[in-house]
């Protein structure tokens, strides 16, 4: 009788710590990008707080986060495909710079106003358009420059760190700090804060070195590849099925969530902006991760 050769365990696969899901921190470009990240989401986390509170302080009627909202989202859904786009056609790191600088700027310019007081709902509305649009071209970016900076077998983990990151800085840390921020300092130095994690996005992202190709041999015009993704998209039942979802949920629950929270928080119930950002805070701690700035 034949004897069956005795199977040899696998060899397990090197961790950080212990824990295989950091293995990819041990790569350089990723380790500054999810820096970078972590940073920037919780600097998002401060604007959450800061953007709802701000504009209730300059007009105490729903309507107005509303059309702050409007404002932030319509550039976002116009300019998102433009983006991925160009982050086929252009250096995706420089792109993400940009992309950081434009958003920087654009907060920067709020706190400013507000902290002498000279800040108007149109000037909130105006800017938050800019911040939208920095926001378009950043997405797509992001997301396809991460297997240019880990090896493919590294993807999961890769992904798995970034889609952690979304609720812990910018749904749980970031609103409760900012919060208190708000509290103790105004929604205007909240607001050059939030500026200033742009700023330390864009020192981790320049010194990145992804070995990624840019596309120099690109025939098709925009309109072309925009209209090759919409065909996509068509013909993928499932794909725009979880679009459409998506929308609704974003349309019917998200949105009124965050425009009418605030306005209780601050009107029904009394509370300051730091219980606003303990309860924004609170939200997210179940919230699963998704794409941040």
């Amino acid at each position: 009788m034949d004897q069956v050769p005795p199977i040899e365990p696998r060899p397990s696969a090197p961790t950080v710590g212990g824990v295989r899901i950091l293995r990819p921190l041990r790569q350089r470009d990723f380790a500054l990008l999810f820096t970078g990240t972590a940073v920037s989401l919780f600097g998002d986390g401060i604007y959450l707080v800061a953007i709802a509170w701000q504009a209730y302080e300059l007009s105490n009627v729903p309507t107005a986060l509303s059309l702050v909202g409007v404002a932030w989202t319509a550039p976002m859904v116009a300019l998102l495909l433009i983006g991925g786009v160009l982050g086929d056609r252009f250096d995706r790191r420089r792109l993400l710079i940009f992309s950081d600088l434009i958003r920087a700027a654009a907060v920067a310019a709020i706190g400013a106003l507000a902290i002498a007081d000279v800040l108007e709902l149109w000037h909130l509305i105006a800017l938050v358009a800019v911040y939208g649009a920095g926001e378009a071209l950043f997405a797509p970016s992001f997301q396809a420059i991460v297997p240019d900076v880990v090896p493919r077998h590294l993807l999961v983990q890769a992904n798995s760190l970034q889609q952690l990151t979304e609720p812990v800085a910018f749904r749980f840390v970031g609103p409760a700090v900012g919060g208190a921020l708000i509290a103790g300092l105004g929604t205007g130095s909240a607001f050059l804060i939030d500026a200033a994690t742009f700023l330390v996005s864009v020192a981790c992202v320049w010194r990145m070195r992804p070995r990624g190709q840019v596309r120099a041999d690109v025939q098709e015009s925009i309109r072309a590849e925009i209209g090759e993704g919409f065909a996509f998209v068509r013909s993928q039942t499932w794909l725009w099925a979880t679009l459409l979802s998506a929308a609704l949920a974003l349309l019917l629950y998200i949105g009124p969530f965050e425009v009418l929270v605030p306005y209780l928080v601050k009107n029904d119930y009394g509370g300051g902006a730091g219980g606003l950002g303990l309860v924004l805070g609170a939200a997210g701690i179940g919230v699963g991760g998704g794409v941040g700035s």
